[in-house]
């Protein structure tokens, strides 16, 4: 059984999520607190698998408390309670090696398919300790190093695979996206979607007429718009499925997500969805940046 620790300023979220673990028995919560500072101390000792910890906190903030437990060698699981879109703060969180995040309003739907996401991971993880320890008794002949480090070309199409896009026309402007985010390191949380556009279209000598762009822009929503469908089908199917953990609320609202689902369950009238483009390119980019390390 896997051990919780909570901390968030908020009192009614840490009850909703020790509930949620609880009614789920996806594990036991060992602690909780509201002052980083404190909390701290009480993480190390307690030494629990997963801290569930708030983003913005009085004081001292989640990625600050992050830091602060794996410089004292914590090595559990870190989940990051979000309730704003701060690209440049979600970035920071991924630097110092959070990988998951809980979006405010808290719902129960997400913070089970997260939690068992991260469950999985640390099995998953404990399996592979055990397989080299055993291979370890074992004498082997040394080998050549092989570069194994994938390309991004590979990578970006096993993504767009799993979003079910691949045949898709965006997404080959989106692969164009990515080749010239990873080229020029450009800092792409502050400039401006349109001026991207015109960069990647300027790059392969094409048009960068004012049509020309919205129409760069009309094939990036309609592969988006297909992958978030894709995605909602696949959860109707099989809520528990990897590929739709992993998708769903990273590169989506989950509320979209949530609502084309209602959509496809109850056969309602299709409506226009709100995609966020620059939430799903971000992570798009950052899911490149972890896979090619």
């Amino acid at each position: 059984m896997l051990n919780y620790y909570i901390l968030d300023d908020d009192i009614s979220t840490r009850k909703i999520l020790a509930r949620i673990i609880n009614d789920q028995l996806l594990g036991e919560v060992i602690g909780e607190n509201d002052q980083p500072h404190k909390a701290v101390k009480e993480i190390v000792n307690l030494q629990p698998s997963i801290v569930l910890i708030d983003l913005l906190m009085p004081f001292q903030d989640g990625i600050e408390t992050v830091q602060q437990l794996k410089e004292m060698n914590f090595s559990g699981k870190f989940i990051m309670i979000s309730q704003i879109e701060n690209k440049d703060m979600v970035g920071k969180a991924y630097e110092v090696g959070v990988e998951y995040f809980i979006h405010k309003p808290i719902n129960k739907i997400e913070v089970t398919s997260v939690i068992n996401k991260v469950i999985e991971q640390i099995k998953m993880e404990k399996s592979l300790r055990t397989i080299q320890e055993s291979l370890s008794l074992f004498p082997f002949h040394e080998k050549q190093p092989v570069d194994s480090k994938p390309n991004l070309e590979t990578v970006m199409r096993e993504i767009l695979t799993d979003l079910g896009i691949l045949g898709e026309n965006g997404c080959l402007d989106v692969m164009e996206l990515m080749k010239h985010l990873k080229n020029s390191e450009e800092d792409f949380e502050n400039i401006p979607l349109k001026t991207l556009y015109i960069e990647v279209l300027q790059s392969k000598n094409q048009d960068t007429s004012e049509k020309a762009v919205k129409a760069f822009e009309q094939r990036l929503r309609r592969a988006i718009n297909q992958a978030l469908t894709n995605l909602a089908s696949l959860g109707l199917t099989d809520y528990m499925n990897p590929k739709f953990e992993l998708y769903s609320s990273k590169f989506f609202d989950f509320t979209e997500v949530r609502l084309k689902m209602n959509e496809l369950d109850e056969k309602n009238q299709s409506r226009n969805p709100r995609i966020n483009i620059r939430k799903f390119l971000y992570a798009f980019y950052v899911e490149i940046q972890g896979r090619m390390k």
